[in-house]
């Protein structure tokens, strides 16, 4: 079989309207990164675009804390965000502290999480930022009190996203830093006039 064998769609399914919305977000994330745009405003594209994507009033975003047994939502849009904008809760006895640990997306209601009682009482969908190697923290989708969870679609879609987006931003923050910014970070010596002494 040769490359010209391959029947259109072998990789998988046609893309639907879903797919096309996880594309473009993607791809405006692309877009940033290879604009340079810093950490900050990285992670609140992502929160913005899984809130967009979700069709939900909050998005937020959850990275590990100075103290290693926390995780502070640093990033948070939408509806009440500065409610829980800096909000810290335990690794170990909160779901966000449980999807952090396990690498594994959770599907539940607000309520019955007490370490997040800031929070309006609607369905939540919580997504690793999985890189591949680690996971740098946690995307979360919070739907209006009374609204059903999302969708296994949607939430396949939200999943497939956070992936993509933790790996674009890992990417961007390695290249940050392979950056030097003066010429000592890379231990380059500047060039002398003949006869100079070295520094």
């Amino acid at each position: 079989m040769t490359g010209d064998d391959l029947r259109p769609g072998a990789w998988g399914p046609p893309s639907g309207a879903e797919d096309a919305r996880r594309l473009a977000a993607s791809f405006d994330l692309m877009t940033a990164v290879r604009d340079g745009t810093p950490l900050h405003g990285l992670l609140t594209l992502v929160a913005e675009q899984a809130r967009a994507m979700a069709a939900v009033p909050l998005a937020f975003i959850a990275l590990p804390a100075e103290d290693a047994l926390m995780l502070r939502i640093e990033i948070a849009v939408g509806a009440g965000s500065e409610r829980v904008r800096g909000l810290t809760v335990r690794r170990g006895r909160s779901m966000l502290g449980r999807v952090f640990s396990s690498h594994r997306a959770l599907s539940a209601r607000i309520a019955a999480d007490q370490t997040l009682s800031a929070l309006p009482a609607g369905p939540i969908l919580i997504l690793p930022l999985d890189t591949g190697e680690a996971t740098r923290g946690v995307l979360a989708a919070l739907g209006p009190p009374g609204a059903a969870p999302c969708s296994p679609s949607t939430a396949r879609q939200l999943l497939l996203f956070a992936d993509t987006a933790a790996r674009l931003v890992q990417l961007a923050e390695d290249r940050r830093a392979a950056v030097p910014r003066e010429p000592a970070d890379a231990d380059v010596i500047p060039l002398q006039p003949p006869g100079a002494p070295r520094p």
